[in-house]
């Protein structure tokens, strides 16, 4: 059975270090290094158009018009997320967290994707990074939504950091090592943190492993691989991508 390249990538603000807004060699160098990563569908989160205030382009007429499918929803820079795919995305929708909804992510965004005849459940999701309790809650309603339906992929920033004090960081203490072990425990494989180790995902960063960024898939899906892309010109993650098998 082949293999299909996953990807997430909150790709933030893709102006990247040392490129004008919306200058053609950023864009082709986006391209570029987007192109060479082989993905056939990505979650991506913070999917704002920051490179061009002016004209408001939309990411895909920039940079994204090579695939046929792109489906991006939100109000807010840190709250836009989208699918980008080969693959036809339907019923895509947010599904928002119930209880306290002050924090900067509240929702995730869901979709469904058929491949090779199996109806596929899609979440993309940015998980509070402020609050250790809500993101342990929103952890706790994303699995009972995935837990749903057969076959599912969650792909997302899950920020396993610990924040307090409104979400000023003082602790280099992560929290990757308690937090995603809950999927596990639910019956889910983890592409970073798994069976192939933990992948940096955040740059810059004094404190690593830092792996802020998952694949997570449900027990019949197997990942035969995990890897990551990470260039200059990135300003904060890395592309984490995993190759699945249905």
């Amino acid at each position: 059975m082949s293999t299909i390249r996953f990807a997430t990538f909150n790709i933030g603000d893709f102006t990247g270090l040392g490129f004008a807004p919306g200058s053609q060699e950023g864009k082709a160098t986006i391209r570029a290094t987007m192109a060479s990563a082989g993905v056939r569908l990505w979650g991506l989160q913070e999917d704002v158009a920051y490179y061009n205030k002016e004209t408001k382009e939309s990411p895909y007429q920039a940079l994204y018009d090579g695939y046929r499918h792109y489906e991006r929803r939100g109000h807010t820079e840190y709250n836009y997320k989208a699918f980008l795919s080969d693959y036809e995305i339907r019923d895509v929708e947010q599904i928002f967290y119930t209880g306290d909804m002050k924090f900067r992510h509240p929702w995730f965004l869901r979709g469904t994707v058929e491949i090779e005849g199996k109806e596929i459940c899609l979440i993309s999701l940015h998980f509070d990074w402020s609050d250790k309790v809500v993101r342990g809650e929103q952890i706790r309603q994303v699995i009972a939504y995935a837990d749903q339906h057969e076959y599912c992929i969650i792909l997302g920033d899950f920020n396993p950091n610990d924040y307090i004090n409104d979400g000023v960081k003082n602790s280099s203490r992560y929290l990757h090592e308690e937090e995603w072990p809950i999927f596990e425990a639910a019956g889910y494989s983890l592409a970073n943190g798994g069976g192939f180790g933990y992948f940096d995902t955040i740059l810059d960063n004094p404190h690593s492993p830092c792996p802020c960024d998952n694949i997570i898939v449900s027990n019949n899906i197997k990942i035969e691989q995990v890897g990551r892309v990470a260039d200059e010109w990135m300003h904060d993650h890395a592309i984490l991508f995993a190759d699945i098998s249905l």
